[in-house]
């Protein structure tokens, strides 16, 4: 089984295609809406969905996160890795706003959502990798958090975090078979930045990618990556 959050859209359901694609494991899917799943699964069936597996997940919950734990906990079969594509972005929400224009909840539901929930999973899933001896974890990060994108702080800020959980897991996990990632997408085109990347691009100077060129290369490190190399752009 291979775990894949934020499933319902953009990077994650396009990783979640490449997978269906490439191996034979069967995935369990993760999102916020029971409806938007819903649509994603139909999206992949194809004479697949028996390999489909979805639960819904808002990641800003602390209840929704404990219980995708519990049941990771309670699964028989082999856990053969997660991809961790979940991680707000306030911009989409309210703006381009600077640090200090950013409100008190805005500040704290980010850093829950990028940080504090998606460490709690990271750490019961790297638990049950290294019970395994053998296992794939790979979060999503962004090339913001290198760039330091303007009205975006805290969310480059909590991408940011995720270079030193990376750094460190590997240290901790690599001796008992358990293989991490940290990739770095650059502006991609999902449903969330569909509205504002074009322009964006144009403004900095930058390429604008599609999501399933960009899972291709996930899934790439995912299946086959080096263990040593652990955080790259892709």
């Amino acid at each position: 089984m291979i775990l894949v959050t934020g499933a319902s859209e953009g990077i994650g359901l396009a990783c979640a295609r490449a997978l269906l694609e490439r191996t034979d494991a069967e995935l369990l899917l993760t999102g916020r809406r029971a409806d938007a799943l819903e649509r994603a699964r139909e999206q992949l069936c194809d004479g697949l969905s028996a390999r489909i597996r979805t639960f819904v997940c808002d990641q800003a919950r602390a209840f929704d996160v404990e219980a995708l734990i519990a049941l990771i906990a309670c699964e028989p079969r082999l856990l053969e890795g997660a991809i961790l594509t979940v991680g707000v972005n306030p911009r989409y929400q309210v703006g381009p706003l600077r640090l200090d224009a950013m409100g008190r909840d805005t500040l704290e539901d980010t850093v829950r959502t990028n940080c504090t929930h998606t460490l709690r999973l990271s750490a019961a899933l790297l638990g049950r990798l290294r019970r395994q001896r053998s296992g794939v974890l790979a979060w999503i990060g962004s090339r913001g958090a290198r760039v330091g994108l303007p009205g975006a702080a805290v969310y480059c800020a909590t991408k940011s975090f995720l270079s030193g959980l990376a750094a460190a897991s590997h240290r901790e996990y690599a001796g008992r078979g358990v293989r991490v990632h940290l990739l770095h997408p650059g502006l991609v085109r999902t449903p969330r930045t569909q509205a504002i990347a074009d322009d964006f691009a144009a403004k900095w100077g930058i390429a604008v990618a599609e999501a399933c060129d960009v899972a291709s290369r996930i899934v790439d490190v995912f299946l086959t990556g080096n263990g040593a190399e652990v955080e790259q752009d892709v």
